[in-house]
């Protein structure tokens, strides 16, 4: 597992200074992409030289406390599943 840290910028927010809920699914992608990189996967190296993309097929998210302007979030990923063709990412 990895961990990154996410501050929240006013453009996350909406008028009332809670993130807006799309822009979680910024935060989870800035995770998967910091977390395939620690493993030395650049997501542009791995299309350009082996024709590799991740693409995301589907997302299950559960909102439990809003997020707030300027709160600096910790981000984990790991990988939950490998198969032939692709990763679960959690």
């Amino acid at each position: 597992m990895s961990e990154i840290s996410v501050r929240v910028y006013y453009e996350d927010t909406d008028s009332g200074g809670v993130v807006y809920y799309a822009n979680y699914l910024k935060f989870i992608e800035r995770g998967r992409t910091e977390y395939l990189r620690s493993f030395g996967f650049e997501q542009d190296a791995l299309i350009e030289t082996h024709n590799v993309i991740f693409a995301v097929k589907s997302i299950n998210a559960n909102y439990h406390l809003p997020a707030r302007f300027n709160d600096l979030l910790g981000v984990q990923t790991s990988i939950k599943k490998v198969g032939h063709a692709s990763l679960i990412f959690s």
